[in-house]
């Protein structure tokens, strides 16, 4: 066993605990979610012993600087000091601006932070609902607004999917953390061909990376495909062909694991999204050094992990695979094997 101390009160981890397992199992009230350092939601803030190898791991140099580190990484050493944070020092209010309907189980959401917030499509942020609940969502829209868009699919048993969809007003407040992440457009990919691949609402990120880049005039070519289940999935088709249209280096495909029975839609086939991309693109070294092109990758994290193994193998380099892999919280009862 290792002793720790949280709000000075002694804790012992067991063998292989991380400090977040360590305080669930023994009763403290302590916010999480991924539970692997991506979304931010259960920072501690460090105030003696060593600091545990990778338990700042993907937190900016400000928050390291200021001593926070991620519960769910940080696996304690003897007489660790720890103390929880109070939510002001990390998060600002904000209230629902817009709520608009977008499918069957798809909401946009759009935020309103009380302050100014930089961010970009293809971050995210955490939400904080009024009872401390806590989850994380991508950012789908440029920085040129104040707003900060969301595209939110109600989750079978989730509790704050569900909120947003069916109970969450336009007015509510919240509270807003972040933004994270850089699965975004920079203008040193101008001339870069990009291929962005979505399943499901990870289209909202890899539709707000593409219009950011056509804001600011991308030459490359640049190439969509958009992962669903049906053709009722498939929430924003309508204005994917007509930005098509809009824009002659852009081309769209939607990718549905089945087709309707009745008349398909323009521009839809079916097959695996990530499949149907390598049939259209080479994605080895060789190809590379004539045609530089970037790999975006956005939705359930078995597809997105998927995703990147397969096109580094191919010889594509890790600084030109950009990924966003949406990390829930695990709700069964009986968790995964290794967890």
């Amino acid at each position: 066993m290792t002793r720790f101390y949280f709000d000075e009160q002694s804790v012992e981890s067991l063998e292989g605990e991380t400090v977040l397992d360590a305080l669930i199992r023994q009763g403290h009230s302590l916010n999480y979610s991924c539970r692997k350092g991506a979304c931010k939601t259960c920072l501690v803030q460090h105030t003696g012993g060593d600091i545990p190898s990778g338990a700042q791991r993907g937190l900016t140099s400000e928050l390291k600087s200021d001593a926070y580190i991620c519960a769910c990484q940080c696996k304690p050493t003897q007489d660790l000091k720890l103390k929880s944070i109070l939510v002001q020092n990390l998060f600002i209010t904000a209230h629902i601006h817009e709520k608009q309907y977008l499918s069957d189980s798809v909401v946009k959401i759009l935020v309103e932070p009380s302050e100014e917030v930089s961010h970009s499509a293809g971050q995210y942020i955490n939400l904080r609902r009024f009872d401390g609940l806590t989850r994380s969502y991508s950012i789908t829209n440029d920085p040129d607004s104040k707003l900060i868009e969301l595209h939110i699919r109600r989750k079978y048993n989730g509790q704050f999917s569900d909120w947003l969809f069916n109970h969450a007003s336009v007015g509510e407040s919240l509270l807003i953390q972040g933004p994270w992440g850089d699965c975004c457009y920079r203008s040193e990919y101008k001339n870069d061909t990009l291929i962005l691949i979505g399943t499901g609402t990870g289209l909202g990120p890899v539709y707000g990376i593409i219009r950011d880049a056509l804001s600011q005039g991308h030459k490359g070519e640049i190439y969509l495909y958009h992962g669903a289940k049906n053709e009722a999935d498939l929430y924003h088709h309508s204005k994917l062909l007509k930005l098509m249209l809009e824009h002659r280096n852009m081309t769209y495909l939607a990718c549905v694991e089945q087709m309707g029975s009745g008349k398909s839609s323009t521009r839809v086939q079916t097959g695996d999204p990530f499949e149907v991309a390598m049939s259209f693109h080479q994605f080895d070294s060789q190809t590379l050094s004539d045609s530089p092109q970037r790999v975006f990758l956005c939705g359930e994290p078995n597809f997105v992990n998927k995703g990147q193994e397969l096109v580094f193998l191919n010889g594509t380099p890790l600084d030109r695979i950009h990924a966003l892999s949406y990390e829930y919280k695990d709700l069964r009862k009986v968790p995964r094997d290794g967890n």
